[in-house]
Order: C-alpha cells, then sequence, then structure tokens
C-alpha cells in the first residue's frame, strides 16, 4: 500500500471514532430527556405546586426567625437603656433606712438607771453603729433622770443624700425623761419650810412640751422635743445600714405657714344666683344622707359607687358653710366647694371637713357625680385649655387672611 493511501486511511479512521463518540454523547442525552420525561409523568398532578409551598414555607419561617433574633436585640438595648436612665434612690434615704434609724433612735434615748447594764446596752446599739463609736454613744454619765422615746414620737423632719450611699437624716424626737425617786428624795430633804428651794417650773427651757410635778412642786417628769441629725451608710456588700459617726444636735424654727398652693378651683368660673341656692339645699340634704343612710338610700344621691357607703353613723352631720358654686363641663353639671361640720357621737365634739362636689342635674334633681375627684376638674380644665388654643389659631388664621385680602386690594388699587 502507498504511502498517500495509508495516510487517508488514518484519517477515515479517526473521522469514525469521532462521529462514534458524537453519536453516543447524542444518544446519551436522548436518554437523560426521556428519562426526565417519563420522572415527570410519574409525578402526581399539583406536585410543583406543592413544592413551591414548601419552599416558600421554610425562607419564610428562616426570614420569621432573623426579625426575632434582630429584635430580640434592639429590645434587650433599648430596655437595658431605660434602665439605666431611670432615677434610682439611694438606699441611704430609703423608706428602710428612714425606720432603720427610728429603731436605733428610740433605743438610743431609753434607758433606766435602776437597771442599766452597760454591757448590754453597747451590745444593742452595736447593731446600728459602727464598732469606733459604740463604747462613746452608749455611755450614761448622769445620774438622775431615766429617759423613754416611743418609735412614734420619732418623726423625720430632713433627709439630704450625700451620694455614695451616704445620707444625713434629721429628726425630731420627743424624749420622756422621769425623774428617779433617790434624786426626787434628796429635792424633798432640800426643800425650806414654804418650799422656796423648789426648782421653778417657768425656768425650764423652751423646748419643753408637758410637765409633771408632785404635790411639792418637785419635777417629777418633763417631755423635751429635740432634733437630731445622724450620718448613715448603707453597705451593699452586707445589704445593711450603720450609723458611722455620733448623733448630734440641731434646730428647726417651727413657724406657721404663710403660703400654699393654688386650689384646683382657683381658674373655675363661679355662679350666682338662684342657681346656688337649690345647690345649697341639696348639699344639706346630701351630706345628712352620707352621714346616717345605707348604702341602698345613698344609691339614689349618688352616682360614685366607691363612696355609697357613706360614714356609717361613725359622724353625725350638723350644717354646711361657705358654699361656693363653679360652672361644671356643661350647663347640667357643677363643681362645688363647701365646708361640712360633722360632730362626733359620743362626746359632741365638732369638726370642720372640706369637700369638693361634682353635683349634675338628672331628671329636674342632682346627684353626686363625684366627691373630692381632681381628675374630673383637671380634665375640664386641659379641655378649656385646648378649646382656647384652638380659638388662637383659628383667629391668627382669620388675621392672616384679612392681611392678605387687604394686601390684594391695595395691590389692584395701584395698578389702577
Amino acid at each position: 500500500m502507498s504511502k498517500l493511501t495509508h495516510r487517508r486511511t488514518k484519517k477515515v479512521s479517526k473521522f469514525e471514532k469521532i462521529k462514534d463518540v458524537a453519536l453516543k454523547m447524542n444518544e446519551n442525552e436522548k436518554r437523560k430527556s426521556d428519562a426526565k420525561k417519563k420522572e415527570k409523568q410519574k409525578k402526581p398532578k399539583g406536585y410543583r405546586a406543592r413544592k413551591a409551598g414548601v419552599v416558600t414555607f421554610w425562607v419564610m419561617l428562616v426570614l420569621m426567625f432573623l426579625i426575632v433574633v434582630v429584635n430580640s436585640g434592639g429590645g434587650k438595648k433599648q430596655t437595658e437603656a431605660m434602665v439605666l436612665n431611670e432615677p434610682t434612690t439611694s438606699k441611704a434615704v430609703s423608706t428602710e433606712a428612714v425606720e432603720f434609724s427610728k429603731d436605733f433612735l428610740s433605743k438610743y434615748f431609753t434607758w433606766n438607771l435602776d437597771t442599766l447594764d452597760q454591757n448590754e446596752r453597747n451590745a444593742t446599739l452595736s447593731y446600728f453603729v459602727s464598732k469606733d463609736i459604740v463604747d462613746q454613744i452608749g455611755r450614761i454619765t448622769g445620774k438622775t433622770w431615766h429617759s423613754s422615746l416611743k418609735r412614734d414620737a420619732v418623726l423625720l423632719k430632713e433627709a439630704q443624700d450625700l451620694g455614695d450611699n451616704k445620707s444625713i437624716l434629721t429628726y425630731q424626737v420627743n424624749i420622756t425623761y422621769d425623774k428617779t425617786l433617790a434624786a426626787i428624795e434628796k429635792e424633798k430633804s432640800a426643800l425650806g419650810e414654804n418650799g422656796e428651794d423648789t426648782y421653778s417650773v417657768e425656768n425650764l427651757s423652751p423646748d419643753s412640751m408637758d410637765v409633771v410635778v408632785n404635790e411639792q412642786g418637785i419635777v417629777k417628769r418633763i417631755t423635751k422635743k429635740k432634733f437630731v441629725t445622724i450620718h448613715l451608710y448603707y453597705d451593699a456588700d452586707q445589704n445593711r445600714f450603720v450609723i458611722y459617726q455620733i448623733p448630734s444636735f440641731t434646730y428647726f424654727e417651727d413657724t406657721p405657714n404663710t403660703s400654699g398652693p393654688e386650689m384646683e378651683t382657683d381658674n373655675l368660673r363661679t355662679v350666682v344666683g338662684n342657681e346656688t341656692n337649690a345647690v345649697k339645699d341639696f348639699l344639706n340634704t346630701f351630706f345628712e344622707a352620707y352621714a346616717n343612710d345605707s348604702s341602698e338610700k345613698l344609691s339614689y344621691l349618688f352616682d360614685d359607687e366607691r363612696r355609697q357607703s357613706g360614714l356609717n353613723k361613725t359622724m353625725e352631720f350638723v350644717t354646711v358653710k361657705n358654699v361656693t358654686v363653679y360652672e361644671g363641663r356643661n350647663e347640667k353639671e357643677k363643681v362645688v366647694s363647701a365646708t361640712v361640720i360633722f360632730a362626733e357621737p359620743d362626746t359632741g365634739i365638732e369638726y370642720s371637713s372640706n369637700y369638693q362636689i361634682v353635683v349634675a342635674e338628672k331628671q329636674d334633681r342632682f346627684v353626686v357625680m363625684h366627691l373630692n375627684s381632681k381628675k374630673y376638674i383637671d380634665d375640664m380644665l386641659n379641655d378649656a385649655e385646648q378649646d382656647a388654643d384652638k380659638t388662637d389659631v383659628d383667629s391668627s388664621e382669620d388675621n392672616k387672611k384679612g392681611d392678605e385680602v387687604e394686601k390684594e386690594l391695595e395691590e389692584q388699587s395701584t395698578e389702577e
């Protein structure tokens, strides 16, 4: 065979191989295509829709999870920020601190010289004060007077927060001193024939609230009003209070009050004329029933269910005085300020009480809507203020429109 013929045969052989490979690939693709078609034919109707629904469900679930995680993180930060921004009351001026200090003062100013055990007293006070001042604070030097201070005779006057869990608390204490029998006998023996050596009650200091003398004129009991300052610390680690300085005396000037807050009725419009007489007559009827009648009878006069029990005959009605009638939220409603006199049934002692009453006309008679209701007056004043603001805005807009019209007329006049 010639070389040329051999080369041609080689080329044809390669071509045939390539052709066979291509045919096989086509056959494979055709088989795959046929298999897919058969698979599709086997799948039930609605399969695609169900599959799409499953995919959508899982996508939505993942999205919801992500949203919850993000919001939870943000909410936590917001909550932490709110907690950080909230004003916190120092433990050193808290109710617990005040009560702790009252307990201390009642024990600090109480002793009986006849039965005094210094060690026991120091042990009691050691629960309240720091260790370094126990011996000083518990020592009693006088030999003439017993002392007692009841807890309900301790009144907080001032609380100063020093920061760092420290405070200065100032109290009024009404201490009762009882002279020992030995001291009274000693004074008796020292009296002159006419008792001229007796200590005069007039010489007692001005903080003496009550004085008791015996038949010889000897002072045997004095109640004193003092003002005491204590320095308090709250130990957060031990979760307890401690007084870290010896109490000191101070003074508060007690003077009559010369001012007071604005009354709720100060901004209301008063009502005059015959209308007020009808309201006054109703108040006498109402407070007579309020003092004596049952809740069933009061329900005829009362619209406020919380007050229908009345006074249950614990006080007797005497009269109504100083009645002032004000306009209510509408023509049917009135606000009334009145002084009501009641008497204590067993003693006859009379007391004055102030009431703010909201009355309303219903079916030609009055009923009480509210008794001492600040909210009613506040709501009414707020509504009036909003109406006034709206009127001012409307008036301002009208003035603005008027100015615009006037300006336009001037421009037209100028053009002519």
